[in-house]
């Protein structure tokens, strides 16, 4: 039977495990996460940037029945990261083609500020610099579709005639 204190030693009750829920120890010196206490939400930031580039490759490596619903998912699991893009029912997909969806950071930023007339708003998208996030459905062999993505600057997105 084991004791507390041998128990204890084993457990690795941290948020930051290499091996995930899966199982297997994290190694001693590793450094490598997707968890950062930088705040996954600050865009402006390359590495955090890098971490969400990562999450569209990782989440875009499928395929699914039905695109619209994949867009969804995607907005619902962007959203946990404090990031939003434009889409709903009445957003036209097209296939073969890339879209465009205007980003922003917790829902954007609405108000007055010293500078704003009195019968006037300041809206804004709660980023530093503008982001696109640019995606291209393709049909793929087996009869759904294969999404690419990939977020942008309105330089990047500009230039960028496809993934």
């Amino acid at each position: 039977m084991k004791k507390y204190k041998d128990l204890r030693k084993q457990l690795n009750e941290g948020e930051n495990m290499d091996g995930g829920v899966l199982g297997g120890y994290p190694a001693p010196n590793s450094t490598r996460s997707a968890v950062s206490d930088d705040g996954i939400y600050r865009v402006e930031k390359p590495e955090q940037l890098k971490r969400i580039q990562a999450f569209l490759n990782a989440f875009t490596g499928r395929e699914y029945l039905d695109p619209r619903a994949a867009l969804s998912l995607l907005r619902v699991k962007l959203n946990l990261a404090g990031l939003d893009f434009d889409f709903n029912k009445k957003t036209e997909l097209k296939i073969n083609q890339p879209i465009t969806l205007k980003m922003n950071r917790f829902g954007g930023a609405f108000g007055k500020s010293v500078t704003t007339p009195h019968d006037q708003f300041d809206t804004t998208d709660g980023l530093e610099s503008p982001l696109n996030l640019i995606v291209s459905i393709n049909e793929a062999p087996s009869g759904l579709y294969k999404l690419e993505a990939k977020i942008a600057g309105q330089s990047e997105s500009s230039e960028q005639g496809a993934l």
